[in-house]
């Protein structure tokens, strides 16, 4: 380990004003099996140290995977000289110091003891009730195991000194159904910190049932009509607002929400929260990027928008205090980012939101919406949809080639139940959401 005191005296008496020390051990496995054998099994270990330097109000940088004190005095010489250079600007700096409070059980000690045999065969074992699930579960099209453990240590100059470690691991696959000639995919995931978490014969369910239920599906009607969103869909859509509740979204006019502050922006069944601290979550932590204690953040509370989420930067611009949201690497300064970003529970079963509609689109899968199907300033959105018909409470026929487009602030503001069945799903960070019901989109079809 790295004697970060010695190193921040080191920078101070070369010039630094403030010092931010980033120490970042990773360690990660990734397995893949197909058709009973091991397609493939990479293992990685990556550490390195961060340094981040101010002068007058100048910022620099500087990282380093080479730990001799030779490689380590350069990049900090490099920090300061960066700094000078840079352009002075008075929100720079680092917190103020914060004492943080230590999270039990992100890290399984156990986990450290398990042979990579013991996840091949967790594989093994998933690929093959996957594959004699139902008749129409033609194939197994990809079965994957991966995990990390994470260790960092933060040092500043401010007097903050943080350790923690963490751990998670996740498993998931991908099938493919047929019948008469056509052919359907669905995947599953299951996560945890020990692989006696892992949920696995959830995850097959959810792929297989997912790629039966999708045949025989074909175009409906264009139409307004009421839509119920799959949690896993939902999440993306949380996914998309998360970049517009960013405070450096607001300040550069880049967000759905600027100006929205303690106004009505979701229906009031609609809570939404950013959780540093939620037991659950695999992106929970005691300390940010910069050493700002973890916080749970409400972000909407009953349809009301009441914050927004900060780094020390973005706090400063606009005299708040920082909520916690500064994410890194040992390569990178601190941005603005996520935690377990999530939608609260409401009072409704999943059957009930179904059982509500009379005649509606349940979506199962969209396309596009993460990668430019919805617009971040003005919130329109059209993307590609999949899914099954509702009529009178109950599903009929499969649906697939339709487009699906509205708002999401009138979206947001639309929806009229919630469900109780929210989880975090590791698909694109940390990001979790309940099925709901929104009363009217427009469906394009035939």
């Amino acid at each position: 380990m790295v004697n970060l005191h010695k190193w921040l005296e080191f920078a101070q008496k070369n010039g630094a004003q403030e010092v931010e020390l980033f120490y970042e051990h990773t360690s990660n496995n990734n397995i893949k099996v197909y058709q009973q054998n091991v397609e493939s099994l990479t293992s990685a270990t990556a550490k390195g140290l961060g340094v981040r330097t101010f002068v007058n109000n100048g910022m620099g940088f500087a990282y380093t995977s080479n730990l001799e004190p030779d490689a380590i005095e350069m990049i900090i010489k490099e920090s300061i000289e960066n700094a000078k250079i840079c352009p002075h600007d008075e929100y720079n700096g680092l917190p103020e110091k914060q004492a943080y409070n230590p999270i039990p059980n992100i890290y399984n000690e156990q986990y450290s003891q398990i042979e990579p045999s013991k996840k091949i065969e967790l594989l093994l074992q998933m690929e093959d009730q996957a594959s004699k699930y139902q008749h129409e579960i033609s194939k197994v099209v990809q079965t994957s195991f991966a995990d990390q453990v994470t260790e960092i240590t933060l040092l500043n100059s401010n007097g903050f000194q943080g350790n923690f470690k963490s751990n998670y691991c996740y498993s998931g696959l991908y099938v493919a159904a047929e019948r008469n000639g056509e052919m359907q995919t669905g995947g599953g995931v299951t996560y945890g910190r020990h692989i006696n978490e892992l949920m696995i014969n959830r995850a097959i369910e959810d792929a297989c049932d997912t790629a039966i239920v999708l045949l025989g599906g074909k175009k409906v009607k264009s139409q307004k009509a009421p839509i119920v969103f799959d949690k896993k869909v939902g999440m993306m859509f949380l996914y998309v607002l998360s970049n517009s509740l960013y405070a450096e979204s607001v300040q550069k006019g880049r967000s759905l929400f600027k100006d929205k502050l303690n106004k009505m922006v979701a229906s009031p069944d609609v809570s939404i929260v950013d959780d540093g601290l939620y037991a659950e979550g695999l992106a929970t932590s005691p300390f940010d990027g910069e050493g700002v204690p973890s916080n749970s953040t409400q972000l909407v509370e009953k349809g009301i928008l009441k914050a927004y989420m900060y780094d020390t930067y973005t706090a400063k611009k606009d005299g708040v205090k920082s909520t916690g949201n500064a994410s890194r690497s040992y390569r990178s300064t601190p941005s603005l980012s996520t935690t377990n970003f999530y939608m609260k529970n409401g009072k409704f079963s999943k059957d009930d939101i179904i059982k509500s509609v009379k005649n509606g689109f349940y979506v199962m899968e969209v396309s596009g919406l993460v990668t430019g199907g919805a617009n971040p300033i003005n919130g329109d959105f059209s993307v590609g949809a999949t899914g099954r018909w509702i009529v009178d409470g109950e599903f009929t026929t499969a649906v697939r080639e339709v487009t699906i487009a509205g708002n999401l602030m009138t979206m947001m503001e639309n929806i009229e139940l919630v469900g109780n069945d929210m989880e975090i799903i590791p698909m694109m960070g940390s990001y979790g959401s309940p099925t709901f019901k929104v009363n009217e989109l427009t469906i394009s079809g035939t």
